[in-house]
């Protein structure tokens, strides 16, 4: 038998009782040394045990019977609380919580290292193209505000820019997509007295290219070879997928800590992410492959690139050395996510060599 208290259903008063099931399945309740009801164990419902917190049968009639002698209740009801009988098996072992314990840091882990990558890209590449435009004015508006500022090139030789980016380059993406329309702009981007050479492109196709990026550029050829690069993070979709990853990263905090005031606008949180993140060593590299396959299209040597990311890189490291402004290593931070890496160098090689073959397809 087992020793606890009856409630009657919408009270809290309680009474000294007992329970006894006996092996065809059937139960009695005992108040006071008196049967008080009896029915089938089918009818019962038996709470999960949690420790040695009071455990609690709810009988037929809504009433309760509670007892601290959970593991009578376990072994009265064995065959209808194996799941419970395991879990508090589990509970009770050091080692299993130990190898709980590592399961569920492994499986957080993966969810962030692969998890949401892999959802985000596929999010992305489902959302239709109206999507883009709607997130990527409120991003050109945040970036307006806080980081840009009017170009100081001349009308002139902006229209000249754009001309020959849409007809020669920018025409060439359109068997990707050819939603896409291509808008380029022109900003200066200043951080205290460091100018940023630098090209951002939104979801939508915009693409922002600052006043020193087109100084440091000798040729047309390397803007050319930037501007694809930039053409294949919008083509594979690689900005919205930095903001959805971002959104799932805000969403998961928000759940483990219940603070939601880190969830802003879509739009602002893509601009800022564009500013304080960098892609993937996975998305520039899939940017480069592309830049580079269409740069053998277009006729433009592929060794274009490496020349205008080392000037950048170059004229960054030099500005390194000579400012201690925090301001100013938070940009250089940013740029060197952007490295003439080995890697880099030597595919940016390997194509120019195809270019230099007179080839269109590079194996």
């Amino acid at each position: 038998m087992i020793k606890g208290y009856w409630y009657e259903k919408g009270s809290a008063a309680r009474k000294v009782a007992t329970f006894e099931l006996s092996d065809s399945g059937r139960y009695a309740l005992y108040i006071e040394g008196e049967v008080t009801q009896r029915g089938e164990a089918s009818t019962l419902c038996i709470s999960e045990r949690l420790g040695n917190v009071e455990r609690k049968i709810i009988l037929k009639d809504g009433s309760l019977f509670g007892t601290l002698d959970n593991d009578a209740v376990d072994s009265y009801f064995k065959k209808e609380q194996k799941i419970n009988a395991f879990v508090h098996y589990l509970e009770t072992h050091i080692g299993w919580i130990v190898v709980a314990f590592i399961v569920t840091i492994f499986t957080a882990f993966s969810f962030f290292k692969w998890g949401i990558p892999w959802a985000s890209q596929k999010i992305a590449h489902a959302l239709p193209y109206e999507t883009n435009k709607i997130i990527a004015t409120g991003s050109m508006d945040f970036l307006d505000e806080y980081m840009f500022s009017e170009t100081n090139i001349s009308k002139v030789k902006q229209e000249k820019i754009r001309a020959h980016f849409i007809e020669k380059i920018a025409s060439i993406s359109l068997e990707e997509d050819k939603k896409i329309k291509y808008t380029l702009h022109f900003r200066s981007w200043k951080m205290g007295d460091l100018e940023i050479p630098n090209a951002l492109a939104l979801p939508s196709g915009d693409i922002i290219v600052t006043d020193k990026f087109i100084e440091l550029a000798e040729t047309e050829d390397e803007i050319d070879s930037v501007l694809l690069h930039e053409m294949g993070h919008v083509v594979h979709r690689h900005g919205l997928e930095m903001m959805i990853e971002g959104t799932f990263i805000t969403v998961a905090v928000m759940m483990i800590t219940g603070d939601g005031s880190g969830f802003g606008d879509m739009g602002v949180g893509l601009g800022s992410a564009l500013v304080n993140s960098a892609y993937s060593r996975g998305h520039e590299s899939e940017a480069d492959l592309y830049a580079f396959k269409k740069m053998l299209v277009a006729k433009i040597d592929p060794a274009s690139f490496s020349k205008i990311m080392h000037s950048m890189t170059e004229y960054m490291n030099e500005e390194q050395n000579s400012t201690s402004s925090n301001h100013d290593n938070v940009m250089l931070d940013y740029f060197a996510s952007h490295p003439t890496t080995k890697e880099r160098v030597k595919l940016a090689n390997k194509y120019s060599n195809c270019f230099k073959e007179g080839l269109e397809i590079c194996q």
